[in-house]
């Protein structure tokens, strides 16, 4: 059975995830923030052993900060990003860390994602990556695989959240482009499929297509 632990950063507030198949050692991370100590301190009391892969939905500093920790600890970690986020891993201005009077400058990305969808796979984990641009040029979603016994769930970063959208007044955000992304693949998976937010609390993809006052399905 597939394990969905979220931390929440003291910045901003963010949600990371920690993802693991029961009974195994190995997880996957997606968008560590600022308290990487937490996903490190969690990993010890859940008896994991191992980092596979650091899934960034985007380049913004408060999903991307814990990625230095993270490897560290676990050098064999691959950081995965949409290709157009990528120059954020290695650039404070472009990932907006200055803003936190942060000076953050992360590893490059192990792999960039280019195409609309692809298929990738960590730690007995199987996502396809959806690109999703609006928030972010390269924002990316990444859906889970489960079994039919399980619900179908998403991590969607800064794209979507309970009740809201991921803010578009970044340089290279885009309001049209972040509705045609809803619309065209969040809206498309099953309605019972968990969305996992960068901010805030879980939703569904059936509640934000028939509720969500910033874009309808």
């Amino acid at each position: 059975m597939v394990k969905v632990k979220c931390i929440v950063s003291d910045i901003c507030e963010e949600n990371g995830y920690v993802i693991w198949n029961e009974g195994t050692g190995e997880c996957v991370i997606v968008d560590p923030g600022f308290s990487a100590k937490r996903f490190l301190e969690f990993m010890e009391t859940a008896n994991l052993t191992s980092v596979a892969a650091i899934l960034c939905t985007h380049g913004h500093a408060d999903h991307i900060a814990g990625i230095g920790p993270i490897r560290e600890a676990f050098p064999d970690a691959k950081i995965v990003i949409g290709k157009k986020d990528a120059v954020k891993l290695t650039d404070s201005k472009k990932n907006l860390a200055h803003h936190f009077g942060v000076h953050l400058i992360l590893p490059p990305a192990d792999v960039k994602l280019t195409a609309d969808s692809e298929k990738i796979s960590f730690a007995g984990l199987n996502f396809t990556a959806y690109q999703t641009p609006g928030h972010a040029a390269g924002h990316v979603i990444y859906v889970l695989e489960v079994s039919v016994d399980e619900k179908p769930t998403a991590f969607v970063g800064d794209l979507i959240f309970y009740g809201g959208v991921g803010r578009t007044d970044f340089p290279d955000g885009n309001f049209a482009q972040l509705q045609e992304s809803i619309r065209n693949i969040v809206y498309t998976l099953p309605n019972e499929t968990v969305l996992y937010s960068g901010h805030g609390p879980a939703t569904t993809v059936g509640v934000e297509r028939t509720t969500n006052p910033f874009v309808q399905g």
